[in-house]
């Protein structure tokens, strides 16, 4: 009398867990649904640009550091990179684009020099999908937001 289970109510071996990889919690992409699309969207908001690592520190010598410059937003985004030291650093790409959720490689070579600290400033604006030359999208106006990568050459 106590141990049976309610009218209606599916059998224990029916309550099991999720299946490895099935969704979790409520929510979840309706049946039919590739889990995988509704994980991979990035989450809605402004447009916004992060770099990892935030900072770099290079050799006055000459060196190089790397970076990702990662786009966390849902629109592909334009980026133009800004230095306070042309004549001391190379960079590459200096124009590119980055797609919502994804990330593109910075490369930041230092030639010799003095000590110095310098910053590097990424512009970036929406870009269209298809748009082919990211400069040109600096061309007509301001750009959405900006994003400091300070850089010390010891």
């Amino acid at each position: 009398m106590g141990d049976a289970p309610a009218e209606g109510a599916p059998p224990p071996e029916a309550a099991a867990p999720p299946a490895e990889g099935a969704p979790l919690a409520a929510g979840a992409p309706a049946e039919g649904a590739a889990p995988a699309e509704a994980a991979a969207a990035p989450p809605p908001g402004p447009p916004t640009l992060n770099i990892d690592p935030p900072a770099a520190q290079v050799p006055a010598a000459g060196g190089q550091s790397v970076h990702q410059i990662a786009n966390p937003s849902g629109v592909r985004l334009a980026f133009k990179v800004k230095s306070t030291n042309n004549n001391d650093y190379r960079l590459k790409p200096v124009y590119g684009f980055v797609e919502p959720g994804a990330t593109a490689p910075l490369e930041i070579t230092r030639t010799a020099g003095p000590p110095k600290e310098d910053k590097f400033v990424i512009q970036f604006k929406e870009a269209t999908a298809d748009a082919a030359d990211p400069a040109a999208i600096f061309k007509g106006g301001p750009p959405a937001g900006e994003v400091t990568l300070p850089i010390m050459a010891q």
